[in-house]
């Protein structure tokens, strides 16, 4: 599973911390969504899961694969 957050969407509501924290954080400057960790454990998947869910500007691009041997995030500030 890659998930993709796409920060220029980003409304720095914080759901996506309160959900995951270990995973995700926001910048300082401007609230927007920040990556704690590219690659967290399969046990952080329904937490992320849980973050995608949440986000109320929708900034998350999830890839599903059939091999659920790693999970990926990353960040994109274009718009897809």
């Amino acid at each position: 599973m890659k998930v993709t957050a796409l920060r220029n969407r980003c409304i720095a509501s914080g759901t996506c911390v309160l959900a995951a924290k270990a995973v995700f954080s926001q910048r300082e400057s401007d609230g927007v969504v920040e990556l704690l960790q590219e690659h967290p454990s399969l046990e952080q998947l329904q937490k992320v899961r849980q973050a995608v869910a949440a986000c109320p500007s929708q900034v998350f691009v999830v890839e599903e694969e059939d091999n659920l041997s790693e999970l990926t995030l990353s960040t994109n500030d274009e718009e897809m």
